[in-house]
């Protein structure tokens, strides 16, 4: 009898385990945080073991074709509305705009129609649009490491975009399953960390309540109020619409406090300069001081050129963007260094969430009461004076 990992902090929930397992053996399941865990069925099990080696998480993930360090730019977008429409400077958007010009094909996160947090895969740039915008939420890939397979197995160009470990789990299920690569990129983002699902879908039935309609859009990065900082902005089928008030902000605040992340997030393996991707983006923050000329505050893309097939991407699309090359000193920052630390509040945080609600961890860690929101107000009274910045 065989488990594909000894302890939650060695499985990142990438599905690579459940893909490459020739008896459809393995499930993903939510366990009482809502992440989601291979758990195999033993009476169709015949103990192969791929589901372990195939694990990039825990014994490792390929840089062999890494450059000895990555180059590094920061980048905007030439098409000032895909910038505003993007988390950053609108890379990804050059980046899947040439892909898809060349009848390729592009995977990346959107929302569903119930505001669920999946992996999609798009063949218009209509849809492709979906994946604009950071969603701080961990996704859920479903069958999309199997459709890229057969894409590639048909000579499909693909670009795949996600977090560090679905980045390494999807290369390691293709390297295994012996697909050819060629016509792969692989591109992942900077990640802080994954929070739970089953809390983003408590805070949607928390602000569908409050506010008394279907929540039909939400960015976590709302540009109009200027790139730096988290600008959360909801919109629902009512016509009302929030931008940064309590009840809108909570699950950002939740995030940020680190107290909802999957427990492997804190152990990340790719918490480095040594990524399992092609290219890797990210906010460029930080580049008021290192670049200041360059900055406007409507956002700079981090870009890192980690292979030689990302260099040649990066070349193509070099007429769509505009960019200065920097360096690995001036673009650091805490999750190219190390993983975020385990919050001293999560154990009651869950134990607070299992016995009270959502409501009421709301409240209590994210900001949503009285006193929070008059400090709230004071601050923005005090801005609107010019006494404080």
């Amino acid at each position: 009898m065989i488990s594909v990992f000894d302890i939650k902090e060695d499985c990142c929930g990438c599905t690579s385990c459940q893909h490459i397992c020739p008896t459809k053996a393995i499930e993903m399941k939510p366990d009482e945080e809502g992440f989601l865990y291979p758990e195999i069925n033993q009476e169709l099990c015949n103990d192969c073991g791929l589901c372990r080696t195939v694990c990039a998480f825990q014994n490792g993930y390929d840089i062999s074709d890494d450059f000895a360090a990555p180059k590094v730019y920061a980048v905007k977008n030439k098409h000032e509305d895909v910038r505003m429409a993007s988390s950053s400077g609108g890379i990804f958007s050059a980046i899947s705009d040439h892909i898809l010009d060349s009848d390729g094909l592009v995977s990346g996160v959107a929302f569903d129609e119930n505001m669920n947090v999946v992996h999609k895969i798009a063949a218009t740039k209509e849809e492709r649009d979906e994946f604009r915008g950071s969603k701080y939420v961990q996704s859920e890939l479903n069958h999309v490491y199997s459709e890229i397979k057969n894409l590639l197995k048909q000579n499909k160009a693909v670009l795949f975009t996600g977090t560090p470990c679905q980045n390494a789990g999807l290369k390691s299920f293709l390297d295994l399953a012996r697909v050819k690569t060629e016509n792969l990129i692989l591109c992942d983002i900077v990640c802080h960390g994954t929070p739970s699902p089953l809390l983003w879908k408590e805070h949607v039935s928390f602000l569908e309540n409050k506010n008394e309609g279907k929540l039909l859009q939400h960015s976590f990065r709302w540009k109009e109020a200027g790139w730096r900082g988290y600008n959360v902005y909801a919109a629902f089928d009512n016509g009302k619409s929030k931008l940064n008030t309590a009840d809108v902000k909570s699950f950002a605040n939740i995030f940020s406090s680190d107290a909802a992340l999957r427990p492997s997030c804190h152990y990340c393996r790719y918490a480095n300069l040594k990524r399992p991707s092609d290219i890797t983006i990210a906010d460029f923050w930080g580049i008021e001081k290192t670049m200041p000329q360059f900055d406007d505050n409507k956002g700079i893309s981090l870009t890192l050129i980690n292979t030689a097939k990302g260099q040649k991407l990066f070349e193509d699309i070099k007429s769509k963007i505009i960019y200065r090359e920097s360096n690995t000193k001036d673009c650091l920052q805490r999750n190219l260094q190390e993983s975020s630390k385990v919050s001293e509040k999560r154990e009651q945080f869950w134990q607070d969430y299992h016995l009270r609600g959502y409501e009421y961890i709301v409240k209590k860690y994210a900001g949503y009461n009285l006193k929070a929101s008059i400090k709230r107000k004071v601050k923005t009274a005090l801005i609107k004076m010019g006494l404080q910045a």
